[in-house]
């Protein structure tokens, strides 16, 4: 390997795999982000339905090869070299949504802003704050996904469906643990397939007035139109990690052909010449200063795909085998 040029992944053909089931190599993963950063992943597929999904999983134990499933990629920073994984998009497997009454079960691949119109459509209230998160339920549900005001996933969560090692499972409410950024279904080891939320009935008119407020208070505050993964650090209780790496003195700051953004400082964004080495190395910049500043600690909120060990920005990750 020569210095500072990422090892190439194994390009093999794979062989065994179910038939039917279209498994690629080499997949770019950048265009699969909203960072647009990233290596490819070794095996990409996009099964059509849970059986599979099944079946791809149980292809991957025999090869052997880890197992990624890729949401709506705006929480991830994947390395230059790629992801030495089968990746799974489950967008048609997992992309149904379905009313009844006032509950709404929706596939793990739905992306939260169609969920919101969709139950504005039916005139039911409760998802007006995920309007303009860019992820899909699943990975909203293991990171109990929200907005600064305090409204999240979380509390209306009626039931989860998931796929674990013995097979289909259901998880109640009382089974779930909510967080901020997190839940219990991190690191448990198994696949959100699908989730029931309970909404309210509010006039249609007045759903969409808030969702357009929101989405107005977004556009002024983030920088939705560059690349960015969505908030790079957790809030730390009580304040706001943002305001922490502003008044260090960070806003604007680079490394490589990543940037601070000057619009909110706990986004980072680039033109398209950052490599995900730059994005890593000022996050650990960032945590340093406010360190260094503050004397706080700031946590990643978007996750690390690629080789371990991890960047010094990241914590270690999960030992659990699927992730999303």
């Amino acid at each position: 390997m020569i210095a500072g040029v990422p090892s190439p992944l194994p390009s093999d053909i794979p062989t065994g795999v179910p038939a039917g089931i279209d498994v690629r190599t080499q997949v770019p993963l950048a265009r699969h982000t909203y960072l647009r950063i990233g290596g490819p992943a070794r095996f990409f597929a996009e099964p059509h339905s849970l059986d599979e999904v099944a079946l791809l999983f149980a292809w991957a134990r025999s090869v052997p090869v880890a197992v990624r499933v890729l949401g709506g990629g705006s929480n991830i920073l994947v390395a230059d070299e790629g992801v030495d994984a089968l990746v799974i998009t489950l967008r048609r497997a997992c992309g149904q949504v379905r009313f009844d009454g006032t509950r709404v079960t929706a596939g793990a691949a739905v992306m939260l802003p169609a969920l919101a119109r969709a139950a504005a459509a039916e005139g039911l209230s409760g998802l007006e704050f995920a309007v303009g998160i860019p992820g899909s339920l699943g990975g909203a549900l293991q990171t109990n996904a929200g907005i600064g005001d305090g409204r999240s996933i979380g509390p209306l969560v009626d039931s989860v469906d998931a796929l674990g090692a013995r097979g289909p499972l259901t998880l109640s409410r009382e089974e779930l643990r909510f967080g901020y950024r997190e839940s219990s279904l991190r690191g448990a080891g198994v696949m959100v397939t699908a989730a029931t939320l309970q909404l309210g009935p509010r006039p249609r008119e007045a759903i969409e007035a808030e969702m357009r407020r929101l989405l107005a208070v977004r556009a002024a505050a983030q920088p939705t139109a560059q690349p960015n993964a969505g908030s790079v650090f957790r809030n730390p209780p009580g304040d706001h990690a943002g305001r922490l790496i502003e008044a260090a003195g960070c806003k604007g700051l680079t490394v490589g052909g990543a940037r601070v953004s000057e619009l909110h400082a706990n986004f980072i964004v680039h033109d398209g010449g950052a490599t995900a080495r730059d994005v890593a190395a000022l996050m650990r910049e960032l945590q340093e200063r406010v360190q260094a500043h503050a004397g706080i600690s700031l946590v990643p909120e978007i996750e690390w795909w690629g080789p371990a060990p991890a960047p010094a920005a990241f914590p270690a990750p999960p030992s659990a085998e699927l992730e999303e």
